[in-house]
């Protein structure tokens, strides 16, 4: 392979895995999956939950690289996003008065990564062709509404429709031999609302053990998004903690920054219910 060759495969490669491990940590907002367990009041009840989710990805990403370099499929696993962690926040609340709720969940997440690739030229000398650096900050914000359709003994089923937004800014630096490749610097951004509607609620297993569950489908800016998370919970008097697995999909245009991106990974909270 000649070195020309060598220099445009890991230049590619080199950004797409850059920017892949970062995005991974972009993640959707869920209500607060099986956080309060409804009753029959006319008193307002709270859930405030703290959690941590940090999921493996899988997808597409598309940034205008330098030298017509394009884009390609990145699979990245979870501790590489925790790697390039500067700071994150992630919770959820709701507020609920008999059948309906309120709820929203915010996630913010401010990253900064880099890699390097190396090829092997003509000569048998292996030598850097590419450096990368990618900054990287987003919003994810989910909000909506819900109405128990169904509840008995500590077990409840909600209907709910609300939004999301996943907000999104990216600015990757590359650096490399030769004038052309030099300091070159290229960003995009992204803003998808998307409308969602769905369903949540635990099942009872004993007096403290329960499953909780969440669904939802949406579209909008998005073609279609959804998102799904189940596991087992303990309540405490309190409130309760809970681990789960947790999937976000969105599939896009070929236009949009992120494109047929899925996220999934396990995830831990702790309920405060007041």
């Amino acid at each position: 392979m000649s070195s020309k060759t060598d220099r445009r495969t890991g230049a590619s490669r080199g950004a797409a895995l850059i920017g892949g491990a970062l995005l991974a940590a972009i993640t959707g907002g869920a209500a607060a999956v099986g956080s309060t367990a409804p009753a029959e009041s006319s008193d307002w009840q709270y859930g405030l939950m703290i959690y941590g989710w940090l999921p493996s990805v899988n997808g597409d990403i598309k940034l205008p690289l330098p030298r017509g370099l394009g884009n390609e499929s990145v699979s990245v696993s979870a501790d590489q996003i925790l790697d390039a962690l500067q700071f994150t926040v992630m919770g959820s609340f709701e507020a609920r008065k008999g059948d309906w709720s309120l709820f929203t969940d915010l996630i913010y997440l401010d990253l900064d990564g880099s890699d390097s690739k190396a090829a092997t030229f003509s000569d048998g000398a292996t030598r850097t062709v590419l450096d990368g650096n990618l900054q990287l900050t987003g919003w994810v914000w989910t909000f909506g509404g819900g109405y128990t359709v169904w509840r008995s003994e500590g077990s409840y089923l909600d209907l709910l429709a609300g939004g999301r937004l996943l907000a999104l800014d990216a600015d990757l630096t590359l650096t490399g031999p030769g004038r052309f490749q030099l300091g070159r610097k290229t960003a995009d951004s992204v803003d998808l609302w998307d409308g969602i509607v769905g369903v949540t609620g635990r099942a009872k297993i004993d007096a403290n053990w329960f499953v909780p569950y969440y669904l939802d489908v949406g579209a909008g800016s998005s073609q279609v998004t959804w998102q799904a998370a189940a596991g087992v919970g303990y309540a405490f008097r309190w409130g309760d903690v809970m681990l789960l697995y947790r999937h976000l999909q969105y599939d896009q245009n070929d236009d949009e920054l992120l494109q047929n991106v899925s996220f999934g990974g396990g995830m831990l909270g702790v309920n405060f219910r007041f």
